[in-house]
């Protein structure tokens, strides 16, 4: 009998120990995303800054950041069908509303001008872009009124594949400007030959400004409770030193 009692006190305080260690498991939450180099990437440091943002934001909440990279469009179906809780990162469309709850911002976009050093450009309204060939990305959106110089053909554009293409544009004036994120614009850049980095800076005056948003899926059943958690998070991360 004292046997088994014995046996029955080991095995309840066995239990004991591997549900106390469950309890304080953390938890993992699955985030599809898309190449968006220096914001967030499969290949960089801590997944990027806006990633390692993301990935803190969730660990001061208890909870672990498990990225899996798509093309954007792929990363976008499959948060809105449910199997993954968030997409990182995306600006605000109107139409995204219908499938995801967008969190608080987690970063802020800043377009502004490349062009050669030895140009002396300045502009005050982009209406003195007017007559201007600029270079830009394929599918690319630059803002309502720019987009719209643009169709209307006040500016022209030639569209490329990347930001290092439209630099190579520019670095042989077959255009006069890139229109660009400052911070993908300087991360392409760098990746270029230092003899192209130093023909090229950029107008310190952004002529677009957007913010950076997590996703969350209104199909899949945590969404309301993870978004609430995550913005919570954010906002004590961002009031710290």
């Amino acid at each position: 009998m004292k046997r088994a009692l014995l046996l029955i006190s080991a095995l309840f305080i066995t239990l004991s120990s591997f549900s106390a260690i469950a309890s304080n498991e953390t938890k993992v939450i699955k985030i599809s995303a898309g190449e968006w180099p220096p914001f967030i990437g499969q290949n960089l440091k801590d997944f990027g800054y806006v990633g390692k943002t993301i990935q803190q934001v969730f660990a001061s909440q208890g909870y672990q950041v498990e990225f899996h990279f798509y093309p954007w469009k792929r990363a976008y179906k499959k948060a809105s069908d449910g199997e993954y809780v968030a997409t990182a990162v995306w600006m605000f469309a109107k139409e995204r509303t219908e499938h995801f709850i967008y969190s608080d911002p987690v970063a802020q976009e800043q377009f502004v001008f490349f062009h050669l050093k030895e140009e002396d450009f300045q502009w005050q309204s982009l209406d003195d872009l007017i007559n201007k060939h600029l270079g830009g990305g394929l599918g690319y959106s630059y803002g309502e009124e720019l987009d719209s110089m643009i169709n209307t053909q006040q500016v022209t554009i030639n569209r490329v594949e990347s930001p290092s293409k439209a630099f190579q544009l520019l670095k042989y004036r077959r255009v006069d400007l890139v229109p660009e994120e400052k911070h993908i614009g300087l991360f392409s850049l760098s990746k270029l030959p230092i003899e192209t980095q130093e023909l090229i800076t950029y107008h310190p005056v952004p002529f677009l400004s957007n913010d950076s948003y997590v996703l969350f899926s209104k199909t899949h059943p945590e969404s309301e409770k993870l978004i609430t958690i995550f913005n919570q998070g954010l906002k004590e991360y961002q009031a710290s030193p």
